[in-house]
């Protein structure tokens, strides 16, 4: 009978068991960063929706304020047109009847009337009691021509009184027979609708213009140079031109300004019976700035999942092969230890034990060949008495 060794042999799950866990800590990873990501974009829409929101509210907001402003001046406008006509052109006191109309619209500069000639007559505001010829203006021209021009406004001009970048809101005045008598004119300030734009909230880098339908610029905010030097200019944006050309009404598009070269999102929106396009602009860099925080936030996050997760694999690994250490040790420990299986042919006689090769060795010979053990000799009590029968059998121990 043979020695066996106590051996298993190495199994393909123990090699592929850091590959298993290796993809799985990446896959876990992959999930953490595609739900970051998700979270982000649905942030990103979120962000861009309020900013759109705000820049239409806003845009609503001044569509009123300047159809206001424009609605009071043309109701002063009618008043003294009735005035005017129903006194047959020569009221006793114009000058006390403008000043009255005006202290009912203070947002006015002026409040003023013209004779056939152009020559200023009347007035009340800034300017007033001094003589001036607007015959040469757009405005006179139109209204002495066309009866039926009705409120007629002018482009942004510097005024000749006043000496400021105005526009001029005015109605023509007839006599007898429709016959021409001159013009009634309110003088509205540039600055009246800077001071409103400015007083909007539209972040750091937003922007609020007033146009016409030229696309010339009647004030902006903040304004693209020095005070009143950009008024008239028509450097728009591609993405405004398509909207003023298509004769839609409100709109919304993302371009970057000309002027500065800041990527906004523009609520666009056409004044009700007026000739101007108001523009509301908010800025990227302004209503983004919190989703680049969360953007920041995430990211932190992200990158400590990874770690924990890198970390913890690192952990199991060293563990794992520390484990494989100790049981590859085991292994070569147990592989050394021989052990006896089976049943061995031993003569009842002698004690002598056959071997797989037919031959009869002693017994303490095949045992020693066979496992660790080693053999010391002496002799039992009862041998001792057999073999020693004149010793008294103490001692007997060789």
């Amino acid at each position: 009978m043979s020695a066996t060794r106590n051996t298993s042999p190495p199994t393909s799950s123990h090699r592929s068991f850091l590959i298993r866990l290796g993809v799985g800590i990446a896959l876990l990873d992959l999930c953490v960063l595609f739900m970051a990501m998700a979270s982000l974009r649905q942030s990103l829409r979120s962000h861009r929706e309020r900013a759109i929101a705000t820049a239409q509210n806003l845009v609503q907001v001044l569509d009123h304020y300047v159809g206001d402003t424009i609605g009071k001046a043309d109701l002063a406008l009618w008043a003294v047109k009735d005035e005017v006509e129903r006194t047959g052109g020569a009221p006793r006191d114009l000058d006390g009847f403008l000043r009255r109309q005006h202290e009912r619209v203070p947002g006015l500069l002026a409040l003023r009337t013209t004779d056939a000639r152009g020559v200023v007559v009347h007035g009340s505001g800034e300017g007033a009691g001094q003589v001036v010829s607007l015959a040469d203006r757009e405005h006179f021209l139109r209204l002495r021509d066309d009866p039926d021009a009705g409120l007629v406004i002018s482009k942004p001009l510097l005024g000749r009184l006043t000496g400021s970048w105005v526009i001029v809101a005015a109605r023509r005045l007839e006599g007898p027979g429709r016959r021409f008598a001159g013009m009634a004119l309110a003088v509205i300030s540039l600055d009246q609708f800077q001071r409103a734009f400015s007083a909007l909230d539209v972040g750091p880098h937003g922007s609020v213009a007033l146009r016409d339908l030229d696309l010339g610029l009647i004030a902006r905010y903040p304004e693209a140079g020095s005070a009143g030097t950009a008024v008239g200019q028509k450097v728009v944006s591609q993405a405004f031109r398509d909207f003023a050309k298509s004769g839609q009404r409100v709109g919304i598009y993302r371009t970057t300004t000309p002027f500065d070269q800041v990527q906004r999102t523009f609520a666009i929106r056409r004044v009700e019976g007026l000739p101007y396009f108001i523009l509301v602009g908010v800025a990227d860099r302004d209503y983004l700035a919190g989703w680049r925080w969360e953007v920041a936030q995430e990211s932190l996050e992200v990158a400590l999942i990874w770690g924990l997760t890198l970390l913890g694999f690192a952990l199991i690994r060293r563990t794992w092969l520390r484990q494989q250490g100790v049981r590859v040790e085991l292994e070569r420990l147990l592989a050394e230890v021989k052990t006896l299986g089976g049943m061995l042919p031993i003569c009842s006689h002698c004690k002598k034990i056959r071997d797989d090769k037919g031959y009869w060795n002693q017994i303490e010979a095949y045992l020693n060949e066979h496992t660790d053990a080693e053999f010391t000799h002496g002799i039992c009590p009862d041998c001792a008495r057999e073999v020693f029968p004149h010793t008294s059998g103490k001692n007997t121990v060789i």
